[in-house]
């Protein structure tokens, strides 16, 4: 199952990204089908240990829509990753 994941400047370059010269461009994953965003994200090295994600309060968009870890991603999907910040 293929994956494109975009955004990815909100965790950095993860090891796909590094291998395949793309940095700052969308990304193709390939995954096992019945694969679900946890699945994605422990894919990303650049993420760290799963225990930390609440942490850093990862935003995960599935087509356009905010899903969680246990949703199932399907062929094609498109996932968009956002670490909320603010400034003072």
């Amino acid at each position: 199952m293929n994956i494109k994941l975009r955004s990815t400047f909100a965790v950095g370059s993860t090891q796909t990204e590094l291998s395949t010269g793309n940095s700052g461009k969308a990304v193709n994953i390939n995954l096992e089908p019945g694969a679900t965003v946890r699945d994605l994200l422990r894919s990303l090295s650049s993420l760290g240990p799963e225990n930390q994600w609440d942490d850093i309060m990862i935003h995960v968009f599935v087509n356009g829509q905010l899903r969680g870890y246990d949703y199932p991603l399907r062929n094609r999907d498109t996932v968009d990753l956002h670490i909320p910040v603010s400034g003072g």
